[in-house]
């Protein structure tokens, strides 16, 4: 039994994604600074010169990590979206729980370095604004797709970004001082908040 010999483009992509791989898990476990080109080559199990053969500079290897923890976001978010279940009520509390969910999950810690450092760095803060920028529109997207009809656009966005930005604080601050009581509450107080604010009920 013969196997097929990969050809040049598909062991490209092959260590291409070994790279983006072990940005991303060097990132969230070491931190952004720590995560050198030596150690990001070491965990894909490449040499150092291949990054180079792939990537013009870490910065380039970073923003493309960035770019894949943001379509891993996307492809869980889409769950949300469910075509067959029109009828039933919206679950703002399951939905809260799902996004909850993402933004505490190792990977999304990458964004959490990536941004602090982002800011004292111009070159790294140029790069990521496009991923950004592309992630929070299909998030905004998707959620006016998901809670329309019953909360208009408007409100759907501003639900959207207001409950990712309260997120992220508190998948921070937790680390150093949890609250679990209060995070649980949080939930589905913001829940029926908003249901009051778009619905009045």
């Amino acid at each position: 039994m013969t196997t097929a010999r990969r050809t040049q483009a598909e062991r490209r992509a092959t260590t291409i994604a070994k790279l983006v791989d072990a940005t991303i898990e060097a990132i969230a476990e070491i931190g952004y600074h720590n995560a050198s080109l030596g150690e990001i080559s070491s965990r894909a199990g490449v040499s150092k010169g291949a990054v180079f053969r792939h990537f013009d500079s870490r910065t380039d290897l970073v923003a493309a990590a960035a770019d894949e923890v943001r379509r891993r976001h996307m492809l869980v978010a889409a769950e949300i979206r469910n075509a067959e279940n029109t009828t039933q009520p919206l679950d703002l509390t399951a939905i809260l729980r799902l996004v909850r969910g993402e933004i505490r999950d190792t990977t999304n810690t990458v964004w959490f370095e990536l941004l602090v450092a982002a800011r004292t760095e111009p070159e790294l803060r140029t790069r990521l604004e496009p991923v950004l920028r592309d992630m929070m529109r299909e998030v905004e997207d998707l959620a006016i797709t998901v809670l329309g009809p019953d909360i208009p656009s408007d409100a759907a966005r501003l639900l959207i970004t207001s409950v990712i930005h309260m997120f992220d604080g508190e998948a921070i601050i937790r680390h150093t001082y949890p609250r679990p009581d209060l995070e649980e509450a949080r939930i589905e107080q913001v829940a029926s908040a908003f249901r009051q604010l778009t619905t009045g009920q």
